[in-house]
């Protein structure tokens, strides 16, 4: 049994399954889908191995992959299984089945819908397009504004502040509650930090720039990544624009991924750190020195858990540091 992991099957907890799963791994990724990974051990019973005719572990089983901290129940992933992997050896000693799956992202990636919105708000629109696949979904209000010009609904996007408060923090060269044991970090600033562009528009011929020297995200460190990078790599955007209002965006996130020039990863148990981590999500670093320590975005962690412990192998980005 796998520790302190609670799978539920089309939403009801499952105690067969929550004993047999020798080992339990989620993998998070920012820009990727969630995917999921169950272990079991094969038991041969009148000639043949029960887990791999278990509806339960079948393609299209909806699965719940939660645990739980200080009674906090916490879903690391839910979605549907979409493989198996069979290791099978001779008198079925040590013989076992991986289970694969992952979230929502794979059932929205199977179909091509299509669908004209009007007279709705944007943030509305996406509320619509998740809820077949969520139980819930808060998305924050987008403002809207139509363009008379180029007769096109422009999307006003607030992107979220870096400047909460963070969701745990690792500590590292304590005197008494260190919570990681080491961490390896790594900075590179031979990144885009400067986007130069111009395009004609589509349906004239006076130019327009797409110019921008810095990412529009808070830093998260006193010295952002462009007041670091003295010697800056330009950028160069070209795509099929007819505006600048147009071209902002496309240079505003290739400077968003190319700030990220620090980056760090580790890991951590979730019983010492009593927290789980999650990507999307802002936490401290200290014990690191001025420079490093600080605020990072994790950005991806895999979750391993097995009989023992709640493992969290994860990895942060970073913006900025101190000076």
């Amino acid at each position: 049994m796998a520790f302190d992991i609670i799978i539920q099957v089309d939403g009801a907890s499952d105690d067969e399954l929550i004993a047999g799963a020798a080992t339990v791994e989620v993998c998070e990724r920012i820009g990727e889908p969630t995917t999921y990974q169950l272990e079991f051990a094969l038991t041969d019973k009148d000639g043949d191995f029960p887990y791999l005719v278990d509806a339960r572990l079948g393609a299209g089983s909806e699965l719940t992959i939660a645990t739980s901290v200080d009674d906090q129940f916490d879903v690391l992933c839910k979605g549907q299984v979409y493989g198996q992997r069979l290791y099978l050896e001779h008198n079925v000693t040590d013989s076992r089945l991986p289970v694969l799956g992952g979230d929502k992202t794979f059932e929205m990636d199977r179909t091509i819908v299509k669908k004209v919105w009007t007279g709705v708000k944007v943030s509305d629109a996406i509320s619509s397009i998740l809820s077949p696949y969520v139980d819930s979904a808060t998305v924050d209000p987008i403002a809207t504004k139509y363009d008379d010009k180029s007769r096109e609904l422009v999307q006003v996007v607030q992107r979220p502040a870096l400047d909460g408060d963070p969701v745990a923090t690792l500590k590292i060269n304590a005197a008494t509650d260190t919570n990681i044991d080491a961490i390896e970090i790594e900075w590179d600033v031979e990144r885009p930090a400067v986007v130069t562009g111009d395009q004609l528009p589509l349906r004239g011929k006076d130019a327009f720039a797409g110019d921008l020297d810095r990412s529009p995200l808070t830093p998260l460190g006193s010295l952002a990544f462009f007041d670091i990078a003295t010697n800056r790599k330009q950028l160069r955007v070209v795509a099929p624009l007819d505006d600048a209002g147009d071209f902002t965006p496309r240079s505003e996130a290739a400077l968003i991924e190319g700030a990220w020039f620090t980056r760090a990863k580790g890991r951590a148990a979730v019983r010492v750190l009593k927290a789980v981590l999650h990507t999307h999500t802002v936490i401290a670093l200290t014990g690191a020195g001025t420079r490093h320590s600080g605020k990072y975005v994790v950005s991806a962690v895999r979750h391993v858990i097995d009989a023992e412990n709640h493992t969290m192998h994860f990895e942060l980005i970073r913006n900025a540091w101190e000076a």
